[in-house]
C-alpha cells in the first residue's frame, strides 16, 4: 500500500511539474474536438406519430395476431420502408443513412413513434413524415409483407412532424471541445508520466540528502543571472526575501561563518555542476548577505579574488564537471558545501562529485538547494532510518518565495 502510496504521489508531482504540458495537449484536443464538432454538425430530432386502431370486434378472430405492435415496428424499420422514405428526400438519403438517424418506438399498443435526426431542423422533421408515409404506404396497399398485414390495421398518421428539437450548436460545440480536452488532457499526463518515469534527476530534498547522506542546510530561490550587468546588481543590490535571508543567514550560522571580527580568516567554498545556472549564484548571495549583516566578505573565482586585501571570509566558487567532478589544484577551505537546483542532478552526478571530494581528503558539509519543488514537503535534514521509523510531521516549505530580481 505505501508502495501504491508513493506512486500516486511521485505521478502527480510529475504532473504538476508539467501542468504546462499537459494543459497545452489539453487545449489542442480542445481545439480538435471543437473542429470535429463543425466538421460533424449536431443532428436535429422531429418525432411523426401513427395510430393504429383496433380491429373491428366481428372479425376479432380472424384479426388475431394481425395487429401486433411490435409486428408494426418492425415493418416501419424495415429496409423497404426506410430505402423509400430516403429516396423521397432532396437530396435523397442511402439506407443506411436513414437506418442509423431513424428509430421507431411502441408507445402503446395502438400508438407507434417515428424519431428522425437530419442535419438541419427542416430535413429531420422531412425524414420523420417521409418515414410515416411510407409505413402508411406499405401497410394500405397491396404489397407483399409477412403474414399479409397491411390490409387490415386501418392506420393513420395521429401527428406530423412540424419541429425539430436538440441540435442546438453551442451545445454540441461545447460537448465535443471538453471530450477533445480531457482526452488532450488524459494523452498529456500520460506522457507525462512515461518522460518522468525515465527520468532520474533529484528534485525532492529527502532525495538529494539520501543520495550521499548530507544534510539540506537550506533552500533558497534561484537569482537568474545571465549577464555581467546581472552580476554586478546582485553583488551590489541584492535584497533576499525574509525566509531566504534567514535560510542564508542560518546556513552561515551553521557552518560558524557568520563571526563578525575574527582575528582567524575564514573560507567557504561553494561546488555546483556545470549548466546548473540556478545554483551558480548562489555564492554570491551568500557574500552579499553576509556583507549586509557586518561581515567583510570576498569572492574567489579561479584564484581571482574581489576585492584585494584581508577579509573575515573568503567564498570561493567551484564549477565541476557532471562525469568528472575533479577538485584536485582548488583551494582548500574551512568549510564546503554543494549548491544544486532540484531536478539538474542524478544521484550518480551528486555520488561522483562526493567521492571525488573524499579523494582529495576534502569534506563536504552540507547541501544547500535552489529553487525547491513547490510540491517539495521534505526538509532535506532527518536521516532515511528515522524517518522510516518516525512519524511525518508537516514542514514548512523554505526559499519558495517569489522576489523580483529587478
Amino acid at each position: 500500500m505505501s508502495a501504491q502510496q508513493l506512486d500516486v504521489k511521485k505521478s502527480w508531482r510529475a504532473i504538476r511539474r508539467y501542468r504546462l504540458i499537459v494543459a497545452a495537449v489539453a487545449a489542442v484536443g480542445l481545439l480538435g474536438g471543437v473542429g470535429y464538432g463543425l466538421l460533424v454538425p449536431p443532428l436535429h430530432t422531429a418525432t411523426s406519430l401513427v395510430v393504429l386502431p383496433p380491429p373491428p370486434a366481428a372479425d376479432q378472430e380472424k384479426a388475431e395476431g394481425t395487429q401486433s405492435i411490435e409486428t408494426q415496428v418492425f415493418i416501419a424499420e424495415s429496409e423497404p420502408v426506410l430505402k423509400s422514405a430516403g429516396q423521397n428526400l432532396s437530396p435523397a438519403l442511402s439506407t443506411k443513412v436513414v437506418r442509423d438517424r431513424v428509430k421507431v418506438t411502441a408507445v402503446t399498443t395502438d400508438v407507434i413513434k417515428i424519431d428522425a435526426k437530419g442535419t438541419t431542423a427542416a430535413q429531420s422533421m422531412r425524414l420523420a413524415n417521409a418515414v410515416a408515409e411510407v409505413y402508411l404506404v406499405f401497410i394500405t396497399t397491396d404489397q407483399v409483407l409477412p403474414g399479409d398485414l397491411g390490409k387490415k390495421t386501418g392506420a393513420r398518421v395521429l401527428e406530423q412532424a412540424t419541429t425539430a428539437r436538440d441540435g442546438n450548436l453551442a451545445v454540441h460545440l461545447g460537448i465535443w471541445g471538453l471530450l477533445g480536452a480531457l482526452i488532450g488532457a488524459v494523452a498529456g499526463s500520460i506522457g507525462v508520466l512515461a518522460k518522468a518515469r525515465g527520468d532520474r534527476r533529484l528534485r525532492l530534498r529527502d532525495e538529494i540528502a539520501d543520495a550521499v547522506g548530507l544534510p539540506v542546510l537550506a533552500s533558497v530561490s534561484s537569482y537568474r543571472a545571465t549577464d555581467v550587468s546581472d552580476w554586478t546588481y546582485l553583488l551590489e543590490h541584492y535584497a533576499p526575501t525574509a525566509v531566504e535571508a534567514w535560510s542564508l543567514r542560518k546556513t552561515l550560522h551553521h557552518l560558524g561563518l557568520d563571526v563578525k571580527g575574527g582575528s582567524t580568516p575564514l573560507s567557504l567554498t561553494v561546488i555546483s555542476f556545470a549548466g546548473d545556472d540556478k545554483a551558480l549564484p548562489l555564492g554570491p548571495q551568500l557574500a552579499a548577505l553576509a556583507t549586509s549583516i557586518g561581515i567583510s566578505t570576498s569572492i574567489v573565482v579561479d584564484t581571482h579574488q574581489e576585492p584585494p586585501g584581508k577579509v573575515a571570509l573568503d567564498i570561493h566558487l567551484v564549477v565541476v564537471d557532471r562525469d568528472a567532478p575533479h577538485l584536485a589544484g582548488t583551494t582548500r577551505t574551512t568549510h564546503t558545501i554543494v549548491a544544486l537546483s532540484a531536478g539538474m542532478v542524478t544521484a550518480e552526478e551528486l555520488a561522483r562529485l562526493a567521492v571525488a571530494a573524499a579523494a582529495d581528503d576534502r569534506s563536504i558539509d552540507g547541501l544547500v538547494v535552489t529553487d525547491p519543488d513547490p510540491s517539495d514537503r521534505t526538509i532535506g535534514r532527518v536521516s532515511q532510518s528515522n524517518r522510516r521509523s518516525g512519524s511525518r510531521l508537516p514542514t514548512l516549505l523554505t526559499g519558495t518565495t517569489a522576489r523580483r530580481t529587478k
